[in-house]
């Protein structure tokens, strides 16, 4: 089971979140495709990424347990590699503008496209940023990452 944490909160202005990667369907087809089961973790009035299930809100508990229980995870910059740093349990972060060497952990694959992406004030609200989809990896890189994660080879990559 892969746990995927798709989005970052969203934005007071009501624009994309600069954090939010593009190209979860992706992802998800194709590690369904390889018969993988995929739960997309869930806040209301986030779009379906294709998972296997959809787990909305769940209580702190609940999230211990499935992380507990799953083979690996992947997410954006939010919440959930905070959640899963208290256990170290390894998975795949794909950053874009915010910089892994600051908010990310090394145990896990961070997904840094380039340092040009990076923005310049890493503590500016993110309404003051704009999103774009340039900044991230194709699908295909993050399905290796999570590859490497399921094959218990671990480490933190930044490109």
């Amino acid at each position: 089971m892969i746990l995927i944490s798709p989005y970052s909160r969203q934005m007071r202005n009501g624009k994309d979140n600069p954090k939010n990667y593009p190209y979860w369907k992706e992802v998800v087809s194709q590690l369904s495709l390889e018969g993988k089961k995929v739960i997309q973790l869930a806040s209301e009035n986030e779009p379906p990424i294709g998972a296997n299930e959809v787990k909305l809100k769940l209580p702190l508990r609940e999230l211990k347990n499935l992380l507990e229980q799953c083979d690996t995870w992947a997410a954006v910059d939010n919440f959930w590699p905070h959640f899963c740093a208290l256990s170290k349990k390894p998975g795949v972060v794909i950053w874009g503008k915010s910089d892994p060497l600051i908010f990310g952990y090394p145990w896990n694959i961070n997904l840094l496209k380039s340092r040009d992406c990076l923005r310049w004030n890493q503590f500016d609200i993110w309404e003051s940023d704009t999103f774009d989809p340039k900044v991230f990896f194709p699908a295909y890189e993050v399905i290796a990452a999570i590859h490497k994660i399921l094959s218990k080879k671990t480490g933190s990559f930044l490109a």
